[in-house]
């Protein structure tokens, strides 16, 4: 059986077993909110694992050493508490989707969204097996976190679309700078990408008995570097047009304020890093901001790609219902 029929089978939560305060728009936020940093967590969590060498410390899943409990000796100890701390992200991640189908305010856009964090952070369970019992091969490993980072991604992305609907909005793509804005987030996904690929052909493969390498470093690094290049030019340039004509939604400026920093942030962590020899802890820092300059990356893209227009006076009337929730009808 698939993610999506487990998920599925499971949909239909009646409301009346659900406290009104978690199906309430306050309550999603706060829920969705949480969700979306636990997937953000998760990527400094599993960014330790390799970072310490660790990503073996469980050889066989999933089971720790033939055994439920880990060995108390520190690689295991690491491997074992990540695990931990991604089942319970897992259940959360199920948990957050459970509530927002149940949740009135909540558009079909976003319950999709979260029921798309919730597929991918549960796939993220067969994918860690696969990548530990391959001796953690380095295209299993980077795949185990691209798949985090679009988890995270459409997370991030639901509390967008539920703000949008909570203000009575839809959104018109804007001809002149949405293709524009897209090429900026095609750019964005391209450093992603190729940092994966550094990654994994670096020093830092999660074991030290797994010698395996994706490519040659130095030409990743070439890639990653122009990339990073194309990006910074695309953001800036889309940061003045935004600046110029100074957008309908009012967070889009703030947004752009928050993303431009943490780029430069991030593009000094990594020549520094690459200047020292890839360092292990500045690397476990630059795994976390990668994931804060993903998620503002791609609200920025979006803000700019499409405008706010507000919907019909009845739609809007319901999608901003008030805190309250009705009692689920008995019948």
């Amino acid at each position: 059986m698939t993610d999506v029929a487990i998920l599925s089978s499971t949909a239909r939560v009646p409301r009346r077993l659900i406290p009104a305060a978690l199906v309430s728009p306050t309550g999603f936020v706060i829920i969705a909110g949480l969700n979306a940093f636990l997937l953000w967590a998760i990527l400094l969590s599993g960014g330790l694992v390799r970072l310490t060498s660790s990503g073996l410390g469980c050889p066989d899943w999933p089971l720790c050493h033939g055994g439920v409990l880990p060995p108390t000796t520190e690689h295991p100890i690491i491997e074992f508490t990540n695990r931990t701390l991604s089942g319970v992200i897992v259940v959360y991640a199920v948990a957050a989707w459970l509530v927002t189908r149940s949740t009135p305010t909540a558009s079909g856009k976003v319950r999709g969204l979260m029921l798309a964090a919730a597929i991918m952070t549960v796939g993220q369970i067969p994918l860690g097996g696969i990548t530990v019992l391959s001796g953690l091969n380095p295209v299993m490993v980077g795949s185990h976190f691209l798949l985090a980072l679009l988890g995270l991604g459409a997370a991030v992305m639901a509390l967008v679309f539920y703000r949008d609907d909570r203000k009575g909005w839809t959104r018109t793509w804007d001809r002149r700078r949405g293709p524009f804005a897209s090429l900026a987030a095609l750019s964005l996904l391209g450093v992603v990408v190729t940092g994966i690929l550094v990654t994994a052909s670096g020093p830092h493969s999660g074991a030290a008995s797994a010698t395996d390498r994706l490519s040659n470093l130095q030409l990743t690094i070439w890639l990653h570097v122009r990339l990073v290049a194309t990006l910074t030019v695309f953001m800036i340039v889309l940061g003045l047009w935004m600046w110029r004509e100074r957008p309908k939604d009012p967070i889009a400026l703030p947004v752009l304020a928050a993303f431009l920093p943490l780029l430069a942030v991030q593009i000094f962590i990594g020549e520094y890093q690459f200047r020292h020899g890839l360092p292990w802890q500045w690397v476990a820092v630059h795994v976390p901001v990668a994931g804060l300059v993903w998620s503002c990356g791609l609200i920025l893209a979006w803000l700019a790609a499409a405008s706010p227009r507000p919907v019909s006076a009845d739609v809007a009337e319901r999608i901003r219902a008030p805190d309250a929730v009705a009692p689920a009808p008995t019948s």
